[in-house]
């Protein structure tokens, strides 16, 4: 993100592991972390999914989209931008705090609410990208959204193909 002098924005601040929630640590610590995860994802409802209440369409469209993507293991890491039960206002400095952790290089992010949640620019619209804090954001519908449309699912897989051709390079 740019500030008004056309410089670039710091990234939002990020808590030291050790002042995380025990929400946040034991979502961090449920399974191994990817060691260098490229793409980072996103979107509302992804803590209900990683904690214990999934919810099968976004489950369904997550999948299937990964597995379409046919990218190496550990390429993709899942971060949320909050957890139920936690204060909405802790979720991003929390979500920049996981992203400093992994440190991708791009943030996929579906769906307007999870964009709004995060602050970023009401520029992002889905099939946009954006650098942001230095890093690339992809902008896609809401899971749900993507499950609806067969159409806009085959465009966003064709639109993430292009943009993370990368991936598929990359050495497992």
């Amino acid at each position: 993100m740019l500030s008004s002098d056309g410089g670039l924005l710091a990234t939002p601040g990020a808590l030291p592991v050790e002042q995380w929630p025990a929400s946040w640590l034991a979502l961090k610590n449920r399974r191994p972390l990817p060691p260098r995860p490229l793409v980072l994802w996103t979107y509302a409802g992804l803590g209900e999914d990683l904690t214990g209440r999934p919810d099968d369409v976004r489950r369904q469209v997550i999948v299937r989209m990964l597995m379409e993507l046919r990218h190496p293991g550990g390429t993709h890491v899942f971060w949320p931008c909050g957890l139920a039960g936690e204060k909405p206002e802790d979720g991003p400095a929390l979500f920049w705090s996981g992203v400093k952790l992994l440190n991708p290089r791009v943030l996929l992010l579906f769906g307007s609410d999870a964009r709004d949640t995060l602050s970023m620019p009401k520029t992002l619209l889905p099939f946009c990208q954006e650098r942001v804090y230095g890093r690339l954001v992809i902008q896609l519908p809401r899971p749900q959204s993507l499950a609806q449309d067969e159409a806009s699912f085959k465009r966003a897989l064709v639109f993430l193909s292009r943009l993370l051709r990368f991936c598929a390079r990359r050495q497992a």
